[in-house]
């Protein structure tokens, strides 16, 4: 796994890859052999070395080996191990800074100014995390490979990572937004917008903070698309509070219901009126 992304990444992402290199007995058959790893990893670079596949493979062969889909799909189930593996470690991490806090209060003024100097440290040391640093450089290619890779998408959504109103500041995953969800708050809230700051001057989004739900701030194009094609996340649904079909504020609560309705037809003159004089610029008043 690269450190840093290659500043041409996604200029050539349709064309040829040259990131793997496969090899049949250690001879050199191609380096530009791209059905071995899917477009969204074509960052992953490494040898691929077969005993199984003949010498003399031709290209065209090669596309239509069983033995090529087969490592195919094995190279593709190791890298994202790869970056699980990576990810949870972040995670564990997090985990052991929070017993830490909990054990530092039973312990003595000396340990306690002891045990803050190495938390200070460690601190420092996790300002560029190891997933936090992968994130950044190739995140995008996450989301992509949620939109493109039906068959691994649940194993690219425990890698996705979004900032939320929890904390603006710090990255956070599906299974972590999960786990502070309101009992009975069966859906993943989000809100898109053209960037963080902006999305966090919404109006929809006081509506859900005061209420104390969290919610997603979708700041990249691209997450809109990525969140389409992951309708459904743990059992739970995916949806943006910026559509309709969201009712999770009176969710259970049927006065609130009866009181938004009755309010609508109060209303409804009015936003008739404002229909009919905005036309076509508006979709709905």
């Amino acid at each position: 796994m690269p450190k840093e992304a290659p500043s041409d990444l996604f200029e050539n992402y349709y064309g040829k890859s040259s990131s793997l290199k496969l090899y049949v007995r250690r001879v050199l058959i191609t380096d530009e052999f791209d059905e071995l790893m899917p477009r969204y990893l074509n960052f992953v670079k490494g040898v691929v070395d077969s005993d199984d596949l003949p010498l003399n493979v031709s290209r065209e062969q090669l596309q239509q080996l069983k033995m090529t889909k087969v490592m195919s799909k094995k190279l593709t189930r190791k890298a994202l191990e790869m970056i699980r593996t990576m990810a949870e470690d972040e995670e564990d991490d997090d985990e052991d800074d929070e017993d830490e806090e909990g054990e530092k209060k039973e312990e003595g003024e000396e340990a306690e100014k002891e045990k803050e100097d190495k938390e200070e440290d460690a601190a420092d040391e996790k300002k560029e995390d190891e997933y936090e640093v992968f994130w950044k450089s190739f995140g995008k290619n996450i989301k992509l490979g949620v939109i493109e890779d039906a068959s691994n998408r649940n194993k690219l959504a425990k890698l996705l990572r979004f900032y939320s109103t929890h904390n603006p500041e710090e990255l956070t995953s599906l299974d972590e937004y999960i786990s502070r969800m309101k009992e009975d708050q069966d859906t993943i809230l989000f809100l898109p917008g053209e960037n963080k700051e902006q999305i966090l001057k919404s109006p929809i989004l006081k509506m859900y903070q005061k209420k104390g739900y969290e919610v997603l701030l979708l700041g990249d194009p691209i997450d809109e698309f990525c969140t389409q094609h992951l309708s459904e996340y743990e059992k739970r649904k995916v949806k943006s509070i910026a559509k309709d079909d969201v009712n999770v504020l009176d969710n259970g609560d049927e006065l609130a219901k009866k009181k938004l309705q009755k309010l609508k037809e109060m209303y409804k003159p009015l936003t008739d009126w404002w229909k009919k004089f905005l036309g076509k610029e508006v979709e709905k008043v």
